[in-house]
């Protein structure tokens, strides 16, 4: 059932908004809910979404607990507060004597939130943070309880086999990946080949991966190698190809093998890269292996050409061969396990995430100045951004039978809320917390109706900006930003 959700984009979307967004930000309002309790703020209403009100749970205490309209996690409301400022002592007395509570805020000596100490306050305000940052902690050491991915490995990627090789008819494919070598994991290409010449004449068992099987297949071959060590040759490899590019037009396709150009062997990357450059504006053939088929391409590479996409409009990659085992590969992708943490290893990997995510929001401005990463790419996203990344995160955890891709993220989220909370912003906990200090160096506090009003301006131009990151994130969806 759950697969059938996550095949829609709109309804995984929905899904994920439910389970990171609602959670994170009603974790927030308990925070803020168990300080007032705390310190002795009587709390008039704590509301599960945002009003208008549908109906009224119940009450207890001197709280209505409430059900709202718009699903947007949840809000707690202290005496001598609105939504976003203090109220005026008027106010208070008439919230004060509402007959409903008027009898157990009495009773049980509770007060308004301006009535309580600075710091009591400061308490309060932090306390939402706080939680989603405990929240957090406590995602992260489950994460590592489970299991943490760690790289055990690589991997050769099998771009070629020469069809009359042993390897060949043994079954290895182009296209494979292989992942052990005898049930060993290997760090590198080059440390593969050396352990496979280590054991020439003997029989090997290679564990491959093959997109058309579910599960990773057994070669075994016996090597008959002439060389007491690899000998490779470079090739450049096609990694991709621009449709309306030079190369596109002339047919060349992701996974061709440059051999040459103009029918002289190059030598790397770079020398193609120059051989091009020096024919640019004139017509080129290059010579390339397609499996088993030589094939001459002819084109005319660009000498101005769009940013990042070349002359001939290929991306590239540096592949190698061995002519003894008629092998082309190049280096594959790391491989991973997941390693079980214990409980101490646990609780200090929570801490350590918190601390990783901090500090890289705290980089993102002195990144985007050093040009490190572009402004795109640093972009502020709202509700609409995190539901879709939530839902590629919930698919993914789906699909690879495992809760730490969300779990990871949600975590992530709450840190991200806890901390954008604390921002020194007028209608943020952070921005009320300096009223909160400016009323300690002052020794007396700002009036009320002056802090009511940073705040409603300040509520006022979050909201225009949370419209304009709604609108943007719907325009210019973040997953297109994503690998």
């Amino acid at each position: 059932m759950l697969d059938f959700l996550l095949g829609s984009d709109f309804l995984s979307a929905v899904i994920a908004f439910v389970l990171v967004l609602i959670p994170a930000i009603l974790i927030h309002e308990i925070g803020h809910f168990a300080a007032a309790k705390a310190i002795g703020v009587a709390v008039l209403e704590f509301g599960i979404g945002i009003p208008p009100r549908m109906i009224r749970l119940f009450k207890r205490g001197e709280t209505e607990y409430t059900l709202n309209w718009l699903p947007l996690g949840g809000f707690v409301l202290p005496l001598g507060e609105d939504f976003v400022r203090p109220v005026d002592a008027e106010t208070v007395e008439r919230d004060r004597s509402r007959v409903e509570v008027a009898d157990e805020i009495a009773r049980r000596k509770l007060k308004s939130l301006p009535e309580a100490s600075p710091r009591q306050r400061i308490f309060f305000m932090a306390a939402g943070a706080i939680m989603n940052f405990l929240m957090a902690f406590v995602l992260f050491a489950l994460v590592a309880l489970i299991g943490i991915p760690q790289v055990v490995g690589s991997s050769v990627e099998i771009v070629h086999v020469n069809p009359d090789s042993p390897l060949a008819a043994a079954g290895l494919q182009s296209g494979d990946f292989v992942l052990r070598l005898n049930d060993g994991y290997f760090e590198s290409n080059q440390d593969f080949f050396n352990k496979l010449y280590a054991q020439n004449e003997q029989p090997v068992t290679l564990l491959v991966h093959r997109e058309s099987e579910e599960e990773p297949i057994e070669i075994i071959f016996t090597p008959q190698l002439e060389s007491d060590a690899p000998v490779t040759n470079s090739y450049v490899r096609v990694a991709g190809v621009v449709e309306d590019s030079p190369a596109g037009r002339a047919g060349l396709l992701p996974g061709d093998l440059i051999m040459a150009i103009n029918g002289e062997p190059f030598a790397n990357t770079d020398e193609l890269k120059a051989r091009t450059t020096a024919n640019a504006g004139q017509s080129m053939t290059l010579t390339i292996q397609r499996d088993d088929v030589m094939l001459e391409k002819t084109l005319v590479p660009r000498e101005t050409f769009p940013e990042g996409q070349g002359a001939m409009g290929i991306a590239i990659w540096t592949a190698f061969g061995d002519m003894d085992l008629g092998l082309v590969y190049q280096e594959g992708v790391g491989q991973e396990v997941v390693v079980n943490q214990s409980l101490g290893e646990s609780l200090q990997y929570g801490v350590e995430r918190i601390g990783f995510i901090v500090n890289a929001i705290a980089r993102i401005p002195s990144q985007i100045i050093n040009q490190e990463i572009s402004a795109e790419e640093a972009r502020p996203i709202g509700i609409v951004a995190i539901s879709q990344v939530g839902a590629s995160a919930l698919r993914q955890s789906v699909e690879q039978d495992t809760p730490i891709l969300i779990l990871n993220y949600i975590a992530m989220i709450n840190v991200a809320l806890g901390l954008t909370n604390l921002l020194p912003l007028p209608a943020l906990d952070g921005g009320r917390i300096v009223f909160v200090l400016l009323e300690i160096v002052r020794g007396r506090p700002i009036a009320p109706e002056r802090e009511g009003l940073v705040h409603l301006i300040g509520f006022a131009l979050l909201l225009s900006l949370f419209f304009v990151i709604t609108v943007n994130d719907l325009v210019n969806p973040i997953t297109n930003l994503l690998p």
